[in-house]
């Protein structure tokens, strides 16, 4: 039985392809929801807490493309999950920069948010590996398997 159901917008679609195989390694793997840009997870956030069928984990790229970005996105969800009556879902910015002044300031609006800065040096399939682990570690903190 899956471990719930994660929401990914990164920046590198073949980061979400390859994490997306690294989680499915576990057969409590949660279920992974790709989206191309801050809009379309949007969409997807907003119908999913809807329907009562939240996602545990959101993942986001703050500089995703598109006409909403990711950091966009992540400030969008909460104002949904307000307009829902919904506790706030946990969100893992992932990217390329280290954590300055803007990611602290993100951190700091959105809450219940953690930042994990990828290694563009390394291998995207070892980056994604790592990712998958964070996630596995982030699932395991808020409850479940």
């Amino acid at each position: 039985m899956p471990n719930g159901r994660i929401l990914m917008a990164q920046e590198l679609r073949s980061i979400v392809d390859l994490t997306t195989t690294a989680l499915q390694a576990d057969s409590n793997a949660p279920d992974v929801v790709a989206c191309d840009d801050g809009a379309l997870f949007l969409t997807h956030y907003a119908r999913l807490l809807r329907a009562g069928q939240a996602p545990r984990l959101s993942v986001l790229d703050p500089r995703v493309t598109g006409s909403v970005s990711g950091a966009a996105a992540a400030i969008g969800a909460r104002s949904v999950e307000r307009g829902l009556g919904h506790p706030p879902i946990p969100i893992l910015f992932h990217t390329a920069e280290p954590a300055g002044d803007d990611m602290r300031a993100l951190l700091g609006r959105v809450g219940r948010a953690v930042h994990l800065q990828r290694n563009a040096e390394l291998p995207a399939e070892e980056q994604s590996r790592r990712l998958a682990i964070a996630i596995g570690k982030l699932l395991q903190q808020i409850g479940g398997k």
